[in-house]
């Protein structure tokens, strides 16, 4: 079987120029996983479609619930 050489020592490489470095997308730290999503929720857009069948879902939600001792009650 050929053993085939996967990995290039490093002076073969191409070199990354900062331009090419600058045009990639930026690094972002996060803190927590919530600041993650909030990043995400930011940069992705939501199809039509999803949002208008949120927007029905979201209506036909039933109401508050009373509490069991106000149930008791009555």
């Amino acid at each position: 079987m050929k053993y085939e050489k996967k990995f290039l020592p490093a002076e073969q490489q191409q070199p990354v120029s900062e331009s090419q470095l600058q045009s990639s997308q930026s690094i972002h730290e996060f803190a927590t996983p919530e600041d993650v999503l909030r990043f995400d929720a930011r940069h992705t857009a939501v199809p039509d479609r999803v949002a208008q069948r949120l927007g029905h879902s979201v209506q036909n939600l039933p109401g508050p619930a009373r509490p069991w001792w106000k149930r008791l009650f009555e």
